[in-house]
Protein backbone atom coordinates (compact mmCIF):
# COMPACT_ATOMS: atom_id res chain seq x y z
CA UNK A 1 0.00 0.00 0.00
CA UNK A 2 1.39 3.47 -0.60
CA UNK A 3 2.06 5.72 2.03
CA UNK A 4 1.62 9.39 2.20
CA UNK A 5 4.66 11.20 2.04
CA UNK A 6 5.41 13.95 4.65
CA UNK A 7 5.81 17.01 2.33
CA UNK A 8 7.65 19.97 3.79
CA UNK A 9 6.10 22.92 4.54
CA UNK A 10 6.64 26.07 1.77
CA UNK A 11 8.02 28.48 4.59
CA UNK A 12 10.26 25.60 6.13
CA UNK A 13 11.28 24.85 2.20
CA UNK A 14 12.01 28.99 1.62
CA UNK A 15 13.96 29.23 5.30
CA UNK A 16 16.41 26.25 4.33
CA UNK A 17 16.86 27.54 0.62
CA UNK A 18 18.10 30.95 2.12
CA UNK A 19 20.37 29.21 4.73
CA UNK A 20 21.73 27.00 1.81
CA UNK A 21 22.66 29.83 0.35
CA UNK A 22 24.12 31.58 2.93
CA UNK A 23 26.31 28.13 3.82
CA UNK A 24 27.44 27.90 0.05
CA UNK A 25 28.19 31.98 -0.05
CA UNK A 26 30.11 31.79 3.51
CA UNK A 27 31.69 28.27 1.61
CA UNK A 28 33.27 30.53 -1.76
CA UNK A 29 34.81 33.29 0.98
CA UNK A 30 35.93 30.69 3.82
CA UNK A 31 38.05 28.36 1.93
CA UNK A 32 39.93 31.15 -0.10
CA UNK A 33 39.88 33.53 2.97
CA UNK A 34 41.90 29.92 4.98
CA UNK A 35 44.14 29.53 2.67
CA UNK A 36 44.71 33.26 2.71
CA UNK A 37 45.37 32.83 7.04
CA UNK A 38 47.75 30.31 6.17
CA UNK A 39 49.92 32.41 4.39
CA UNK A 40 49.14 34.90 6.66
CA UNK A 41 50.30 33.18 9.42
CA UNK A 42 53.76 31.66 7.43
CA UNK A 43 54.65 35.10 6.18
CA UNK A 44 54.33 36.57 9.23
CA UNK A 45 56.54 34.21 10.91
CA UNK A 46 59.26 34.50 8.37
CA UNK A 47 59.14 38.35 9.26
CA UNK A 48 59.61 37.83 12.86
CA UNK A 49 62.45 35.32 11.87
CA UNK A 50 63.87 37.89 10.15
CA UNK A 51 63.83 40.23 12.48
CA UNK A 52 64.86 37.98 15.11
CA UNK A 53 67.84 36.62 13.02
CA UNK A 54 69.11 40.31 12.15
CA UNK A 55 69.19 41.47 15.74
CA UNK A 56 70.85 38.72 16.66
CA UNK A 57 73.48 39.14 13.80
CA UNK A 58 74.64 42.63 15.45
CA UNK A 59 76.08 40.93 18.13
CA UNK A 60 77.85 38.02 16.46
CA UNK A 61 81.78 38.65 15.14
CA UNK A 62 82.64 38.94 11.82
CA UNK A 63 85.75 36.84 11.95
CA UNK A 64 86.16 33.35 11.47
CA UNK A 65 83.34 31.29 13.90
CA UNK A 66 84.56 28.06 15.04
CA UNK A 67 82.69 25.17 17.03
CA UNK A 68 83.30 26.17 20.64
CA UNK A 69 84.00 29.83 20.54
CA UNK A 70 81.97 32.24 23.32
CA UNK A 71 79.05 34.01 20.97
CA UNK A 72 76.35 35.73 23.22
CA UNK A 73 72.92 35.62 21.61
CA UNK A 74 69.83 37.89 22.53
CA UNK A 75 67.16 35.72 24.12
CA UNK A 76 63.69 35.18 21.93
CA UNK A 77 59.97 34.55 23.76
CA UNK A 78 59.67 30.69 23.11
CA UNK A 79 59.36 29.08 20.86
CA UNK A 80 61.15 30.74 18.74
CA UNK A 81 65.10 29.74 18.90
CA UNK A 82 68.38 31.17 17.73
CA UNK A 83 71.57 29.92 16.31
CA UNK A 84 74.77 30.64 14.96
CA UNK A 85 76.68 28.13 12.70
CA UNK A 86 79.92 27.88 10.78
CA UNK A 87 80.50 28.14 7.16
CA UNK A 88 80.29 23.96 7.05
CA UNK A 89 76.67 24.47 8.77
CA UNK A 90 77.72 22.74 12.30
CA UNK A 91 76.15 24.59 15.26
CA UNK A 92 78.58 26.65 16.85
CA UNK A 93 76.27 28.40 19.48
CA UNK A 94 72.61 28.75 20.30
CA UNK A 95 69.66 26.57 20.34
CA UNK A 96 69.13 24.31 16.54
CA UNK A 97 69.72 21.23 15.15
CA UNK A 98 73.72 20.04 15.31
CA UNK A 99 73.97 20.39 11.56
CA UNK A 100 71.54 22.52 9.23
CA UNK A 101 71.83 22.57 5.80
CA UNK A 102 69.95 25.86 4.84
CA UNK A 103 73.10 27.29 6.90
CA UNK A 104 75.49 25.36 4.54
CA UNK A 105 73.72 26.82 1.51
CA UNK A 106 73.84 30.63 3.22
CA UNK A 107 77.57 29.87 2.90
CA UNK A 108 77.61 31.44 0.05
CA UNK A 109 76.57 35.05 0.92
CA UNK A 110 72.38 34.53 0.59
CA UNK A 111 69.94 34.66 2.62
CA UNK A 112 67.76 31.24 3.14
CA UNK A 113 64.94 30.63 4.55
CA UNK A 114 62.23 27.13 4.60
CA UNK A 115 60.93 24.39 6.55
CA UNK A 116 63.87 22.04 8.63
CA UNK A 117 63.89 19.85 11.35
CA UNK A 118 60.13 20.73 11.63
CA UNK A 119 60.72 24.08 11.93
CA UNK A 120 60.73 27.07 9.83
CA UNK A 121 63.95 29.07 9.23
CA UNK A 122 65.33 31.86 8.58
CA UNK A 123 69.26 31.73 7.56
CA UNK A 124 71.21 34.65 7.46
CA UNK A 125 74.86 35.23 6.36
CA UNK A 126 77.77 36.72 8.82
CA UNK A 127 80.03 38.19 6.31
CA UNK A 128 83.54 39.22 6.88
CA UNK A 129 85.89 41.78 4.64
CA UNK A 130 86.41 38.95 2.49
CA UNK A 131 84.09 35.87 2.88
CA UNK A 132 81.51 34.65 4.87
CA UNK A 133 82.48 33.96 9.03
CA UNK A 134 79.44 32.08 9.17
CA UNK A 135 75.76 32.45 9.71
CA UNK A 136 72.81 33.14 12.10
CA UNK A 137 69.60 31.05 12.06
CA UNK A 138 66.21 31.65 13.82
CA UNK A 139 63.63 29.46 13.68
CA UNK A 140 60.21 28.50 15.02
CA UNK A 141 58.32 25.01 15.01
CA UNK A 142 56.02 24.80 12.28
CA UNK A 143 53.29 22.67 14.86
CA UNK A 144 52.99 25.81 16.54
CA UNK A 145 52.45 27.81 13.42
CA UNK A 146 49.85 25.60 12.95
CA UNK A 147 47.84 25.76 16.36
CA UNK A 148 47.88 28.88 15.36
CA UNK A 149 46.45 28.85 11.67
CA UNK A 150 44.01 26.16 13.00
CA UNK A 151 42.87 28.58 16.14
CA UNK A 152 42.52 31.00 13.08
CA UNK A 153 40.29 28.93 11.19
CA UNK A 154 38.16 27.91 14.15
CA UNK A 155 37.61 31.34 14.71
CA UNK A 156 36.14 31.55 10.80
CA UNK A 157 34.39 28.99 11.85
CA UNK A 158 32.70 30.63 14.74
CA UNK A 159 32.20 33.54 12.93
CA UNK A 160 30.45 31.66 10.07
CA UNK A 161 27.92 29.56 12.46
CA UNK A 162 26.76 32.80 14.01
CA UNK A 163 26.31 34.28 10.66
CA UNK A 164 24.41 30.83 10.11
CA UNK A 165 22.69 31.32 12.99
CA UNK A 166 21.72 35.04 12.21
CA UNK A 167 20.67 33.83 8.92
CA UNK A 168 18.68 30.98 9.89
CA UNK A 169 16.75 33.28 12.57
CA UNK A 170 16.64 36.26 9.65
CA UNK A 171 15.42 33.62 7.21
CA UNK A 172 12.27 31.51 9.05
CA UNK A 173 10.74 35.65 9.27
CA UNK A 174 11.20 35.90 5.30
CA UNK A 175 10.18 32.62 5.06
CA UNK A 176 7.06 33.34 6.87
CA UNK A 177 6.25 36.50 5.81
CA UNK A 178 6.25 34.70 1.98
CA UNK A 179 4.49 31.87 3.15
CA UNK A 180 1.58 33.70 5.59
CA UNK A 181 -0.63 34.97 1.71
CA UNK A 182 -0.62 31.30 0.90
CA UNK A 183 -1.34 30.13 4.17
CA UNK A 184 -4.18 32.71 3.81
CA UNK A 185 -5.08 30.99 0.30
CA UNK A 186 -5.05 27.67 1.33
CA UNK A 187 -7.26 28.17 4.12
CA UNK A 188 -9.84 30.54 2.09
CA UNK A 189 -9.61 27.81 -0.51
CA UNK A 190 -10.59 25.74 2.52
CA UNK A 191 -13.90 27.91 3.33
CA UNK A 192 -14.91 28.40 -0.20
CA UNK A 193 -14.83 24.35 -0.51
CA UNK A 194 -17.12 24.35 2.94
CA UNK A 195 -19.76 26.76 1.38
CA UNK A 196 -17.96 30.31 2.23
CA UNK A 197 -18.34 32.47 -0.72
CA UNK A 198 -18.21 36.31 0.55
CA UNK A 199 -14.07 35.78 0.55
CA UNK A 200 -12.09 38.30 2.44
CA UNK A 201 -8.53 38.39 1.69
CA UNK A 202 -5.79 41.18 1.93
CA UNK A 203 -3.00 43.30 -0.16
CA UNK A 204 0.06 41.37 1.05
CA UNK A 205 2.58 43.08 -1.43
CA UNK A 206 3.32 40.19 -3.03
CA UNK A 207 2.32 40.56 -6.88
CA UNK A 208 1.75 36.74 -7.28
CA UNK A 209 -0.12 36.54 -3.96
CA UNK A 210 -2.48 39.32 -5.00
CA UNK A 211 -2.91 37.78 -7.98
CA UNK A 212 -3.85 34.70 -6.52
CA UNK A 213 -5.79 36.00 -3.67
CA UNK A 214 -8.09 38.45 -6.61
CA UNK A 215 -8.78 35.20 -8.80
CA UNK A 216 -9.58 33.16 -5.68
CA UNK A 217 -11.94 36.32 -4.87
CA UNK A 218 -13.45 36.33 -8.47
CA UNK A 219 -13.64 32.48 -8.35
CA UNK A 220 -15.74 32.35 -5.19
CA UNK A 221 -17.77 35.42 -6.31
CA UNK A 222 -18.78 33.26 -9.72
CA UNK A 223 -19.39 30.11 -7.67
CA UNK A 224 -21.49 31.61 -5.29
CA UNK A 225 -23.89 33.07 -8.20
CA UNK A 226 -23.62 30.25 -10.13
CA UNK A 227 -24.73 28.09 -6.39
CA UNK A 228 -27.55 31.04 -6.02
CA UNK A 229 -28.96 30.38 -9.28
CA UNK A 230 -28.61 26.92 -9.15
CA UNK A 231 -30.81 27.17 -5.91
CA UNK A 232 -33.35 29.57 -6.83
CA UNK A 233 -33.76 27.59 -10.28
CA UNK A 234 -34.65 24.41 -8.41
CA UNK A 235 -36.91 27.06 -5.86
CA UNK A 236 -38.65 28.46 -9.02
CA UNK A 237 -38.57 24.85 -10.94
CA UNK A 238 -40.99 23.43 -8.05
CA UNK A 239 -42.78 26.65 -7.44
CA UNK A 240 -43.69 26.50 -11.48
CA UNK A 241 -44.28 22.57 -11.62
CA UNK A 242 -46.35 22.29 -8.56
CA UNK A 243 -49.35 24.53 -9.99
CA UNK A 244 -49.94 22.25 -13.12
CA UNK A 245 -48.89 19.06 -11.31
CA UNK A 246 -51.59 19.66 -9.15
CA UNK A 247 -54.47 20.49 -11.41
CA UNK A 248 -53.43 17.69 -13.57
CA UNK A 249 -53.62 15.17 -10.04
CA UNK A 250 -57.55 17.13 -9.85
CA UNK A 251 -58.15 16.45 -13.34
CA UNK A 252 -57.28 12.69 -12.90
CA UNK A 253 -59.06 12.27 -9.78
CA UNK A 254 -61.82 14.19 -11.19
CA UNK A 255 -61.76 11.61 -14.09
CA UNK A 256 -61.89 8.78 -12.21
CA UNK A 257 -64.48 9.32 -9.71
CA UNK A 258 -67.64 7.16 -9.70
CA UNK A 259 -69.53 10.16 -9.67
CA UNK A 260 -68.03 11.59 -13.16
CA UNK A 261 -70.22 9.84 -15.48
CA UNK A 262 -70.50 12.63 -18.60
CA UNK A 263 -68.01 14.64 -16.98
CA UNK A 264 -65.31 12.06 -16.97
CA UNK A 265 -64.32 12.94 -20.25
CA UNK A 266 -63.96 16.75 -20.29
CA UNK A 267 -62.26 16.49 -16.74
CA UNK A 268 -59.60 13.64 -18.64
CA UNK A 269 -59.19 16.16 -21.47
CA UNK A 270 -58.25 19.29 -19.54
CA UNK A 271 -56.12 17.09 -17.35
CA UNK A 272 -54.20 15.79 -20.82
CA UNK A 273 -54.27 19.93 -21.35
CA UNK A 274 -52.17 20.23 -17.84
CA UNK A 275 -49.90 17.15 -18.45
CA UNK A 276 -49.27 19.10 -21.53
CA UNK A 277 -48.49 22.54 -20.01
CA UNK A 278 -46.07 20.47 -17.52
CA UNK A 279 -44.49 18.77 -20.38
CA UNK A 280 -43.94 22.41 -22.37
CA UNK A 281 -42.94 23.79 -18.39
CA UNK A 282 -40.15 21.22 -17.96
CA UNK A 283 -38.88 22.42 -21.04
CA UNK A 284 -39.06 25.81 -20.81
CA UNK A 285 -37.43 25.67 -17.26
CA UNK A 286 -34.50 23.76 -18.89
CA UNK A 287 -33.76 26.15 -21.78
CA UNK A 288 -33.84 29.12 -19.59
CA UNK A 289 -31.05 27.52 -17.45
CA UNK A 290 -28.91 26.84 -20.57
CA UNK A 291 -29.95 29.52 -22.76
CA UNK A 292 -27.50 32.48 -23.65
CA UNK A 293 -28.09 36.24 -24.57
CA UNK A 294 -28.32 35.84 -28.23
CA UNK A 295 -31.57 34.98 -28.34
CA UNK A 296 -35.05 36.52 -29.67
CA UNK A 297 -38.71 35.46 -29.96
CA UNK A 298 -42.17 37.19 -31.31
CA UNK A 299 -43.56 38.25 -28.03
CA UNK A 300 -46.77 38.48 -29.86
CA UNK A 301 -46.66 35.08 -30.93
CA UNK A 302 -45.93 34.36 -27.36
CA UNK A 303 -48.88 35.39 -25.66
CA UNK A 304 -51.15 34.29 -28.02
CA UNK A 305 -50.04 30.63 -26.91
CA UNK A 306 -49.88 31.55 -23.51
CA UNK A 307 -53.73 33.21 -23.81
CA UNK A 308 -54.59 30.52 -25.61
CA UNK A 309 -54.17 28.00 -23.51
CA UNK A 310 -55.68 29.79 -19.66
CA UNK A 311 -58.56 30.25 -21.59
CA UNK A 312 -58.70 26.13 -22.36
CA UNK A 313 -58.41 25.41 -18.85
CA UNK A 314 -59.74 28.06 -17.28
CA UNK A 315 -63.57 28.73 -16.62
CA UNK A 316 -65.64 31.30 -15.32
CA UNK A 317 -62.96 34.09 -15.78
CA UNK A 318 -62.32 35.79 -19.49
CA UNK A 319 -58.74 36.03 -19.97
CA UNK A 320 -58.35 38.26 -23.02
CA UNK A 321 -55.39 39.75 -25.53
CA UNK A 322 -54.82 43.08 -27.02
CA UNK A 323 -51.55 42.88 -29.15
CA UNK A 324 -50.40 45.83 -31.43
CA UNK A 325 -47.84 45.24 -33.92
CA UNK A 326 -44.00 45.16 -32.20
CA UNK A 327 -40.41 44.12 -32.70
CA UNK A 328 -38.93 40.49 -31.56
CA UNK A 329 -37.30 40.62 -28.22
CA UNK A 330 -34.11 39.71 -27.31
CA UNK A 331 -35.49 37.42 -24.72
CA UNK A 332 -35.99 33.08 -25.37
CA UNK A 333 -39.62 32.45 -25.59
CA UNK A 334 -39.21 29.73 -23.06
CA UNK A 335 -38.53 32.89 -20.62
CA UNK A 336 -41.40 35.06 -21.97
CA UNK A 337 -43.59 32.09 -21.80
CA UNK A 338 -42.88 31.45 -18.30
CA UNK A 339 -43.14 35.47 -17.20
CA UNK A 340 -46.13 35.66 -18.47
CA UNK A 341 -47.49 32.35 -17.44
CA UNK A 342 -47.06 33.66 -13.78
CA UNK A 343 -48.57 36.76 -14.57
CA UNK A 344 -51.41 35.19 -15.37
CA UNK A 345 -52.06 32.75 -13.21
CA UNK A 346 -51.28 35.38 -10.27
CA UNK A 347 -53.76 37.82 -12.07
CA UNK A 348 -56.68 34.59 -11.98
CA UNK A 349 -55.76 33.45 -7.90
CA UNK A 350 -55.27 36.75 -6.71
CA UNK A 351 -57.26 39.49 -8.76
CA UNK A 352 -60.91 39.40 -10.08
CA UNK A 353 -62.15 40.01 -13.21
CA UNK A 354 -61.64 39.89 -16.66
CA UNK A 355 -58.04 39.16 -17.44
CA UNK A 356 -56.09 41.34 -20.19
CA UNK A 357 -53.03 40.63 -21.88
CA UNK A 358 -51.42 43.51 -23.50
CA UNK A 359 -48.65 43.71 -26.11
CA UNK A 360 -47.38 47.13 -26.81
CA UNK A 361 -44.28 49.10 -28.18
CA UNK A 362 -42.30 51.42 -25.27
CA UNK A 363 -39.80 53.41 -27.10
CA UNK A 364 -36.68 50.79 -27.89
CA UNK A 365 -38.75 47.86 -25.59
CA UNK A 366 -41.54 46.49 -25.74
CA UNK A 367 -44.39 45.89 -22.78
CA UNK A 368 -46.44 42.73 -21.98
CA UNK A 369 -48.80 43.85 -19.50
CA UNK A 370 -51.48 41.89 -17.38
CA UNK A 371 -54.52 43.45 -15.98
CA UNK A 372 -57.24 42.19 -13.92
CA UNK A 373 -60.33 44.26 -12.60
CA UNK A 374 -59.46 43.22 -8.72
CA UNK A 375 -58.51 45.47 -5.33
CA UNK A 376 -55.02 45.05 -6.25
CA UNK A 377 -51.99 45.00 -4.30
CA UNK A 378 -51.76 46.14 -0.62
CA UNK A 379 -49.56 48.31 0.09
CA UNK A 380 -46.23 46.52 1.60
CA UNK A 381 -46.87 43.71 0.09
CA UNK A 382 -44.11 41.55 -0.86
CA UNK A 383 -44.04 39.76 -4.03
CA UNK A 384 -43.98 35.85 -3.88
CA UNK A 385 -42.10 33.32 -5.71
CA UNK A 386 -43.74 33.90 -8.42
CA UNK A 387 -43.74 37.12 -9.16
CA UNK A 388 -39.79 37.17 -8.40
CA UNK A 389 -39.18 34.24 -10.87
CA UNK A 390 -41.41 36.14 -13.29
CA UNK A 391 -38.98 39.61 -12.19
CA UNK A 392 -35.33 37.41 -12.58
CA UNK A 393 -36.55 35.86 -15.99
CA UNK A 394 -37.09 39.31 -17.72
CA UNK A 395 -33.75 40.80 -15.65
CA UNK A 396 -31.70 37.99 -16.47
CA UNK A 397 -32.08 38.99 -20.34
CA UNK A 398 -31.81 42.55 -19.80
CA UNK A 399 -35.31 43.35 -18.98
CA UNK A 400 -37.15 44.32 -15.92
CA UNK A 401 -41.07 43.52 -14.55
CA UNK A 402 -42.65 46.92 -13.99
CA UNK A 403 -45.82 47.69 -11.59
CA UNK A 404 -47.63 50.23 -13.91
CA UNK A 405 -50.42 49.93 -11.24
CA UNK A 406 -50.58 48.91 -7.74
CA UNK A 407 -54.79 48.97 -6.95
CA UNK A 408 -56.88 48.98 -7.65
CA UNK A 409 -57.12 47.08 -11.24
CA UNK A 410 -53.65 46.32 -11.05
CA UNK A 411 -50.73 46.14 -13.67
CA UNK A 412 -48.31 44.09 -13.80
CA UNK A 413 -45.92 43.94 -17.10
CA UNK A 414 -42.27 42.62 -18.17
CA UNK A 415 -40.61 45.70 -19.92
CA UNK A 416 -38.81 43.48 -22.62
CA UNK A 417 -35.50 44.94 -24.86
CA UNK A 418 -36.18 45.17 -28.60
CA UNK A 419 -34.09 42.83 -30.96
CA UNK A 420 -33.88 46.33 -33.18
CA UNK A 421 -32.85 48.10 -30.34
CA UNK A 422 -28.41 49.17 -30.72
Amino acid sequence: MWQSRRVPLLRNRVRDAIVLLAACAIGLFAVPLAIAVNRVVDDEALTRLQRDATRALAGVPDNAIEVGAAIALPRLAAPSVLAVYDPAGRRVAGTGPATSALARQAADGRERDGTEAGQLTVVLPVRSDVAVAGTVRAAIPVAVLRERVLEAWAALLGLALLVLAVVFVVAGRVARRISRPFEALTDAARSLGSGSYDLALPSWGLAEADAAGAALQQSARQVGALVRHEREFTRHASHQLRTPLAGLLVGLETALAPSANGSGKAALEAALERARHLETTIDDLLVVRSADEDVSCDPVAVAVEVVERWRRTTSGRAVDLRADEVDRVRVPDAAVRQALDVLVDNALRHGAGRVTVTVEPFGERVVVEVADEGPGLADGAVPGVGLRLAAELAERFGGDLLVRRRAPHPRLALLLPAQSAS
